[in-house]
């Protein structure tokens, strides 16, 4: 038991794991708020689905960007300021929700400037992780920050869903802001020794621009980055999407309102917690590549089991099940990605990786466009059965995933 739990034992990754905790609630309640906000302004699941993906867009392009930053300056001063962005902007929305002043184009330049900051925010944070564990932890610490995050999305969408029921999503918002404050707090606990290996940029704007070409030179040239960069990708852009319409599947399929959204959502939390305590209880696993690729298929069957129920309970149990598979999935694919980048390539390859979870927003507007046409199931249904098709010729051309 020591050893699952050997990451807590340094205190950094302790300051780092309660100010995750603190921003998993805060970005859950975003994400709730900003999709019921949605749909109690214009009823479309077309519009839920626009404003995701300009969310999201945004994020695809400056990214590259966040991932420069995140190798150049000190990313425990990264966090810190990108956490404080996101309380400002939460605290706008309330102001405007609570005042009545909330208009749609508010919601679309909002979610502008979340798609930014999150793209500056995600590359160090998932780096950090790195900068303060060591070679023997680091996998523990990968897990137990999966763990951390699994925690927030469990309670995160039903408290949110419970805040919107009762009080609104204006005070929902405020709630968000307080809790980044904190984030703030726990990571400037945090010492300013890590082992970040920070690149030197003395000519300027023209050798950032280089420094992130390099990056995706990088990542491109190394065929196990680039394997696994492709594995994170195809179910981001055909499946992941889904995620918002989890609203719909609550109102129309289900018939039921934003707490069911709320339990729903939770689901997958609830499921991730029981496939990242079989992980960590496994230590070191051998073919972490093969398990990665198997663990993703058994989840894209558990989601399609989800789209063709019209059950509640079966519903909320499928989506359990998904978020067992793919939560050991998706660690041991962060794992493998920062283990195989170099130490002063890493920010610049965990950029390219958040490139890759801005496609989930980007496929969310084709899919709200099709669920108006052809209703929540037949649509999502479509989904995963092409990211299967995907999967298999993935598995079939990058050998060197499977062996990794």
């Amino acid at each position: 038991m020591r050893t699952a739990f050997a990451a807590f034992e340094q205190r950094d990754f302790r300051y780092l794991g309660l100010s995750t905790l603190a921003l998993g609630f805060g970005q859950w309640a975003q994400q709730l708020g900003l999709a019921w906000l949605a749909l109690e302004l214009t009823g479309s699941p077309i519009q839920l689905g626009t404003i995701s993906a300009f969310r999201g867009g945004v994020g695809v392009i400056t990214a590259p960007l966040g991932g420069y930053i995140a190798d150049r300056f000190p990313r425990r001063l990264v966090l810190a300021q990108t956490t404080i962005a996101s309380a400002v902007q939460a605290t706008i929305f309330a102001v405007l929700i609570l005042s009545g002043h909330i208009e749609l184009w508010h919601v679309y330049v909002l979610a502008f400037a979340g798609g930014v900051i999150q793209s500056f925010s995600q590359p160090a944070r998932q780096s950090f992780v790195y900068d303060i564990s060591t070679d023997e932890t680091f996998l523990n610490a990968v897990t137990m920050n999966s763990v951390i995050q699994n925690v927030s999305r469990i309670a995160g969408p039903p408290l949110a869903g419970m805040v919107i029921g009762f009080w609104g999503t204006g005070t929902l918002f405020i709630v968000m802001a307080c809790l980044e404050v904190a984030a703030v707090i726990f990571t400037l606990m945090i010492s300013t020794t890590t082992r970040q290996k920070r690149i030197e940029n003395p000519r300027g704007l023209g050798s950032a621009v280089s420094d992130v070409r390099d990056g995706f030179a990088y990542s491109w040239r190394d065929k196990l980055v680039l394997g696994l960069i492709l594995a994170h990708a195809i179910p981001t852009l055909l499946i992941f999407p889904y995620l918002p319409f989890l609203a719909v599947f609550a109102q129309d399929v289900l018939n039921r309102g934003p707490e069911a959204f709320g339990q729903l959502s939770a689901m997958g939390g609830w499921g991730s917690m029981v496939g990242l305590t079989a992980l960590t209880l496994m230590g070191n696993p051998k073919r972490k590549g093969a398990m990665l690729i198997g663990c993703f298929g058994i989840y894209m069957v558990m989601v399609l089991g989800f789209t063709l129920s019209s059950n509640y309970a079966l519903s909320l149990a499928a989506l359990a099940a998904a978020g067992i598979f793919s939560s050991i999935a998706f660690t041991l694919n962060n794992t493998l990605i920062q283990v195989a980048a170099r130490n002063e390539f890493r920010g610049r390859v965990m950029s390219v990786w958040q490139v890759v979870s801005g496609l989930q927003p980007l496929g969310a507007l084709p899919m709200g466009i099709l669920i108006e046409r052809y209703g929540p199931q037949s649509t999502v249904a479509g989904f995963v059965i092409t990211a299967m098709i995907a999967y298999v010729l993935f598995a079939a051309v990058f050998a060197s995933v499977r062996r990794a």
